[in-house]
């Protein structure tokens, strides 16, 4: 199957932070450029500045000269090609937005946004806590080994998680040897709609893959993690698995009217009624990932508060 277009980003995203260096615009590779280009519109990258005064022959990148403009043209005198013409493209460089980075991988795991990151080790940091968990974000799985100490006092009551990029190497299920579970960026997380998105350890690794499908069931993907509502967004919504399982039993019920209990307990979910695993906290309010699923269940669930039963329609109109 074709990578999506998220999917390309996604993995040159991984590559280029785990190369910890920046990049030069004339050096992307013509197969790699939808994909810059899509995290250049999401704001995943910005420029980086250089010192543009001397610069790599582009020629034979063995030596360095002067930049100059002649006749509105920059050009370099290199000592073994010549004159030689460079284009606005080659001294364009650009680098992995890392508070974007932070700020997306923070949002995807529900972490608090207003902690600040900190320096655990040279390439790894602390920023935040999952479930009681310390996580730790890392340039690579070598630096993490290289400092195994620095995980002791990043634990919290649980065994601290640790993202990295997967290296180039093969490695084996548990690099860190029982110290911390270790989540590789291409596995454990994606990219979609300008925000990153977390696959729990145990879930599988193709279960946040959007491009894949498309409306199944009515609005709905088939496995009702995403919901198609163009009068609402023009891309997808995510949802949680419980938003998924509350839109999931309601559609099984056909558009017929059920109280709260028995679509919760179809559901599997232990909240007393389905607005509530919807509702978005005073702290995400603003953000798009929390608030499109809340606007979505508005849009398609109906509650008679009389008679304390909810109905989607579109379950009757797609099923009849």
């Amino acid at each position: 199957m074709t990578p999506s277009l998220n999917e390309r980003a996604w993995q040159f995203l991984c590559a280029r932070y785990h190369d910890d260096s920046h990049w030069f615009d004339e050096a992307v590779d013509t197969a790699d450029r939808p994909a810059f280009e899509h995290l250049v519109a999401i704001r995943a990258v910005k420029s980086f500045v250089t010192d543009n005064r001397f610069v790599l022959c582009p020629c034979c990148g063995l030596q360095a000269a002067e930049l100059y403009r002649a006749c509105g043209v920059l050009e370099l005198k290199c000592p073994d090609c010549g004159p030689v013409r460079i284009f606005e493209g080659q001294l364009r460089a650009w680098t992995i937005d890392a508070d974007w980075f932070v700020r997306k991988l923070r949002s995807a795991l529900d972490t608090s946004m207003r902690q600040a990151t900190l320096v655990i080790a040279s390439g790894i940091w602390l920023i935040g806590q999952y479930q009681r968990r310390s996580v730790l974000l890392a340039r690579s799985i070598d630096a993490v080994l290289h400092h195994l100490s620095a995980l002791g006092p990043a634990r919290g009551n649980g065994m601290p998680w640790v993202i990295t990029p997967r290296p180039r190497k093969a490695l084996g299920s548990d690099p860190l040897g029982g110290r911390a579970q270790w989540l590789p960026m291409e596995e454990r997380f994606t990219l979609y709609g300008g925000n990153i998105s977390f696959i729990e350890p145990g879930e599988p690794t193709h279960a946040l893959t959007v491009d894949r499908a498309g409306p199944v069931h009515g609005p709905f993907s088939e496995d009702f993690r995403w919901v198609y509502l163009a009068d609402l967004q023009a891309e997808p919504i995510a949802l949680t698995q419980a938003q998924a399982a509350v839109f999931r039993a309601l559609w099984q019920f056909h558009g017929q009217p059920q109280e709260a209990h028995t679509i919760m307990s179809r559901a599997g979910c232990s909240s007393d009624k389905p607005i509530d695993v919807f509702k978005v906290k005073s702290k995400f309010q603003g953000e798009a990932k929390y608030e499109l699923p809340d606007l979505a269940y508005k849009a398609l669930v109906q509650t008679d508060r009389r008679a304390g039963t909810y109905v989607m329609a579109c379950a009757a109109l797609t099923t009849a």
